[in-house]
């Protein structure tokens, strides 16, 4: 935890340095356990996570957020973490106001970009209004 530690005050060091006026960030080293991140949860408005496999160690942030009204973001690309995870917290996001938006990042952006266009032609060629799209990609090996 020392050189960890080390580490994470020369990021802070150098933040403070390029912004002088403002605060330096506060950087926390935790488990992955639902009292840790749930404690973590309760300190910060959103919470980005990049921990993955998120299958493997995503739970307990997406849980902590969702129950603390925390808002999400990770960059995962598992489907099904996050079909598991929206099944067993959205209730509790909606009750504490937590935003919760899984796969920001890369691997998702194609078929989100898909879905998009899906639902743009069937909405032109059809003039149909499309309320629910849901893209499936799988591998037919």
């Amino acid at each position: 935890a020392g050189r960890s530690q080390s580490k994470l005050e020369k990021v802070v060091a150098e933040c403070q340095k390029l912004n002088p006026d403002r605060a330096p960030p506060s950087i926390e080293i935790c488990n992955l356990s639902d009292i840790d991140l749930s404690n973590l949860a309760k300190k910060t408005f959103i919470l980005i996570t990049t921990v993955g496999p998120y299958g493997q160690y995503g739970e307990h942030a997406f849980k902590a957020c969702a129950e603390n009204g925390t808002h999400y973001f990770d960059v995962t690309g598992e489907v099904p973490f996050v079909a598991k995870m929206i099944k067993k917290y959205e209730a509790a996001a909606k009750e504490s106001g937590a935003v919760m938006l899984p796969q920001i990042g890369v691997e998702s952006a194609p078929a989100d970009l898909i879905t998009y266009s899906l639902a743009s032609f069937i909405r032109e060629e059809y003039s149909s209004p499309t309320a629910d799209v849901t893209l499936s990609i799988h591998n037919l090996k």
